[in-house]
């Protein structure tokens, strides 16, 4: 664990604001990646059908035009007006012909651009037209220097006076209209790519300004840590506020932690420096100390220590985080213990309330509060010992009754005071009911003395809950 925890470490952490515009900018580059290239679709669509249009209306009248002679030869009425279709080899071509036998296009009239030449078909393209049925059928060829790639549209027709259908043909240079889709294409890229860097720059200045609550958190935090500030402060928003008020909490709980650790350092110092003086003040004597002298001050220190000890362990667990206890197996076991202590009452235990409920501190804690609250009960209690327990939101409260004499109201207060006996014939320390004062306090609980319903002392005790 240690050297994974080490090797985390010498890790460089990437910036947040570095991952979060590289989580923006994998989806924003393929969308615009995707668009540029449907923009560009859409653009060669648009212009190839404005390429195309033309050639369908010449197609079109020349269908309109030509005319079957006696001879079965061919004859137009009138050719198409465009006058590049008169220039040679100035882009723009017709050609009427006819199939032969093997499935060639046999030329019949062409324009005069064409100089006498043909306008060569495929046989796939021959094919899809002999399968069109009369349809118009866009397709590739050459023109006359054999150099120039052209965009043709043919339609096979036939015509009255014919066995055998013809094939009018329309075709023009397409390098102008491949010139003006690259350019398009090329002026797309370049207007993206500029939009990319703009959007990457806005991704980021939004990814800054949005994240600038969480810079000011870590200035908030170092500023209490340099100590010019005692809490996190700030106007954060709803998504931050609760991690400011965790780290307050946090810091409030380590100033505890450090408070308690004097307080009881200085009482400690306290306890001991009367019998410290006294032994001193012995020892400086010209005739040897008493050794009653010696025990006495020497046990006045002994407990001093494991006082201290035990509220500062208290206070140090009281304070931890994450820990969580059951209370059901603690209770059970205590139950299953004490009517053998106390065989002579023939001792009574009653559980009552929730079960499994949780306590949000050390389990040993909890057997020191629970042990020294119930053998307080069984030692007082005629017989009858009375347990109940319920939980309420982040708190667990535990009811101990019992019937014996109970304690005055006047003297409830003087009962939870460290070495207070109210009675001196029973035996004990008098320090039970102060130690468990000390350990509730510790977790920020409560505890309350009361008449049972019983006829005894009713101990109202009050701890946290764990949701664990």
């Amino acid at each position: 664990m240690a050297t994974e925890v080490l090797a985390h470490e010498g890790e460089v952490p990437t910036s947040l604001v570095t991952r979060l515009v590289k989580a923006a900018a994998l989806w924003t580059l393929p969308a615009l990646l995707i668009a540029s290239i449907g923009l560009t679709w859409l653009y060669r669509s648009t212009i190839y059908k404005s390429f195309d249009d033309p050639l369908e209306s010449a197609a079109t009248a020349l269908i309109a035009s030509v005319d079957v002679n006696a001879d079965r030869s061919l004859s137009l009425l009138q050719e198409p007006i465009d006058p590049r279709y008169q220039r040679a080899l100035s882009g723009r071509y017709w050609m009427i012909g006819r199939i032969s036998a093997d499935g060639d296009i046999v030329p019949l009239r062409a324009s005069q651009s064409l100089l006498n030449e043909e306008l060569p078909v495929s046989k796939r393209d021959r094919e899809r037209l002999a399968a069109a049925s009369g349809e118009v059928v866009r397709l590739e060829s050459a023109g006359p220097n054999g150099n120039e790639p052209l965009r043709a549209l043919a339609r096979q027709v036939m015509l009255p006076g014919l066995d055998d259908p013809i094939v009018i043909m329309a075709a023009a240079d397409r390098r102008p209209a491949s010139r003006s889709v690259l350019q398009f294409a090329l002026a797309a890229i370049g207007a993206l790519l500029l939009l990319t860097g703009g959007l990457i720059a806005a991704i980021y200045a939004q990814v800054r300004v949005g994240l600038r609550p969480l810079f000011d958190l870590r200035e908030s935090v170092a500023s209490v840590r340099e100590g010019r500030s005692d809490r996190v402060q700030g106007p954060f928003p709803s998504e931050i506020q609760p991690l400011a008020t965790e780290l307050n909490s946090l810091i409030t709980h380590n100033r505890n932690v450090v408070e308690r650790a004097q307080t009881h350092v200085g009482n400690l110092a306290h306890g001991l420096k009367t019998p410290l003086a006294v032994l001193r003040h012995e020892a400086e004597l010209s005739g040897p100390v008493a050794n009653d002298v010696v025990k006495r001050q020497t046990d006045a220190m002994a407990k001093q220590v494991d006082h201290h000890l035990r509220r500062a362990r208290a206070a140090a667990r009281g304070q931890s985080i994450g820990l969580s206890s059951d209370i059901d197996p603690v209770l059970d076991g205590l139950i299953r213990t004490l009517p053998r202590i106390y065989r002579d009452k023939d001792l009574q235990i009653d559980l009552q309330g929730e079960t499994g409920l949780k306590f949000r501190g050390d389990s040993r804690d909890l057997e020191d509060i629970a042990g020294n609250l119930l053998d307080n009960a069984a030692k007082w209690s005629n017989g009858a010992v009375q347990i109940t327990r319920h939980g309420h939101l982040d708190r667990v409260r535990l009811i101990i009754e019992d019937d014996g004499p109970g304690i005055a109201e006047d003297q409830r207060e003087t009962a939870l005071m460290r070495g207070a006996r109210l009675d001196e014939q029973t035996p004990g320390s008098g320090l039970g009911l102060a130690i468990v004062g000390d350990l509730v306090t510790a977790y920020g609980g409560q505890l309350a003395l009361s008449r049972s319903d019983l006829g005894g002392l009713r101990i109202d005790l009050d701890l946290p809950l764990s949701m664990a």
